[in-house]
């Protein structure tokens, strides 16, 4: 009887398991549908008004277009400016190229506004200014993205007002080709209008494409494909209008909806991490909140036996202040099981401080202990709450990332490897870096034992190839 009533419960169990994992698919479809309706929205206003709308209705409403026009470009130079501060706090090589995009399409929709009034007597002149903006603003926001999780830029190159001012003098010689191209007419007016925005809404799309092939499925990465498409849907809607009728100003608002969709990400990132790579929604916050209690209900638990003092002693290392082997690997194994359990991801990093060996033999000891005090600091000031981070030996490392799989985990990796490069200063003449290695639960195993091994072998591969690098399975 004992038997089968373990037989039943085993049965049970699976059974809840496979609703578990039936339900998180099905929410998980749900949330895509989501995304693809938020993101198309304009596309039914667009359909309706293209089949519906009057060829005489127009609304020719000078001021109010520079109005709009006036408070577009202010929204724009004001974004670039936060964004360019997000950039210079973090380094971000995504926002320096953001800040680029905002500021571009600032400078080159200015003459658009300026120029309303003489909409009857030259439209080309008043019309290519809109079509080139938008394209400028697509190729920069494509740049941005063929630089996300590339390592941050050193502090000094992320002022450099001679940088800044070229592009700024580029904008303007921008605006100056596009006046003697309208004022000369060197080509037909209507197809080069045309071709400007179906390259943009082509960029648009590749951007779009290159998010979804990547995985960057971090919610400030979903707002960024969400503010692509808007702007692709608003150049469609461009390419099917005339000047003045509603098709033309239904353009204009879906544009503004991606511009302060594509906004809102960036205020977050100001207001958190100032970095796109570190913003966090608020399911992702929850879920390490709710890693955080688990973790502390098991850390309560074994303090119940033990006094509480000799367990935090026991527990860290006394140099770093880290937690030590002992202690890391009873954490890491928690959290193992829950991954296991929830099928959720988990990356492991194996850090090794490069020709550590060298700054003991040259400036002694305690010089080296200076450099893992400070390595130390260095690295887990960058992680989050719920990552765990260890010293294992000497000057080895682990790192665990709960709830992240190997793309976020190679941004981690990278700017891990970037800041010490740069931070990690003791003595001007010792040159601090550190080579890593990254396997993950469960692409690369889903025991503990099994994961830890192939992060070191590749950390050894780094060391390899050179040091000062990182390696994952890719």
């Amino acid at each position: 009887m004992a038997t089968d009533g373990s037989h039943d419960l085993q049965l049970d169990v699976l059974t809840q398991s496979s609703a578990r994992r039936g339900v998180l698919r099905a929410t998980r479809a749900y949330e895509v549908l989501l995304f693809v309706f938020g993101a198309a929205l304009p596309l039914p206003a667009i359909g309706y008004v293209s089949a519906f709308q009057s060829p005489t209705l127009l609304f020719i409403g000078h001021a109010f277009h520079e109005e709009v026009i006036t408070v577009a470009v202010l929204q724009s130079l004001f974004v670039s400016y936060v964004t360019w501060r997000c950039y210079a706090s973090s380094g971000e090589p995504l926002l320096r190229w953001l800040t680029l995009a905002f500021l571009g399409f600032a400078l080159v929709y200015l003459p658009h506004g300026a120029l309303t009034r003489l909409s009857g007597q030259h439209l080309p002149l008043f019309l290519l200014y809109g079509p080139v903006s938008r394209l400028v603003m697509s190729l920069f926001l494509l740049s941005g993205l063929l630089a996300y999780g590339k390592p941050s830029h050193p502090v000094e190159k992320r002022t450099q007002s001679r940088f800044w001012l070229g592009w700024v003098l580029g904008f303007f010689a921008l605006d100056a080709l596009v006046a003697w191209v309208a004022m000369g007419q060197v080509l037909p007016f209507q197809p080069v209008r045309i071709s400007i925005e179906v390259a943009a809404v082509a960029v648009y799309l590749v951007s779009i494409a290159l998010i979804f092939l990547r995985r960057s499925t971090s919610w400030i990465m979903v707002v960024y494909a969400i503010s692509l498409a808007y702007f692709a849907q608003s150049s469609l809607a461009f390419i099917l209008s005339k000047p003045w009728n509603h098709m033309w100003w239904l353009a204009h608002f879906v544009f503004f909806c991606g511009f302060t969709v594509l906004s809102y990400g960036v205020i977050r990132a100001f207001h958190t991490t100032r970095a796109f790579s570190l913003v966090f929604s608020q399911e992702e916050t929850t879920r390490q909140l709710a890693a955080a209690k688990a973790y502390a209900e098991e850390v309560a638990g074994r303090l119940k036996t033990a006094n509480e003092n000799l367990e935090v002693l026991a527990a860290t290392d006394p140099l770093t202040g880290l937690s030590n082997r002992r202690h890391f690997m009873a954490q890491s194994q928690i959290e193992f099981s829950r991954a296991i359990r929830a099928g959720t991801p988990l990356t492991v990093l194996a850090l090794d401080l490069d020709h550590f060996k060298r700054i003991n033999d040259e400036h002694g000891h305690l010089v080296g202990d200076q450099v893992l005090k400070r390595f130390a600091e260095v690295v887990a000031k960058h992680l989050r709450p719920t990552d765990a981070i260890g010293r294992m030996g000497g000057e080895e490392f682990m790192i665990l990332l709960s709830e992240t799989s190997g793309p976020e985990a190679r941004v981690v990796a990278e700017r891990t490897r970037a800041t010490v490069e740069h931070e990690c200063v003791v003595d001007a003449a010792i040159a601090v870096t550190v080579s890593i290695g990254l396997a993950g639960c469960p692409v690369d195993g889903t025991s503990q034992d099994q994961v830890f091994s192939i992060a070191d072998r590749r950390l050894y591969e780094a060391k390899n190839r050179g040091r000062n690098q990182v390696v994952d399975g890719g």
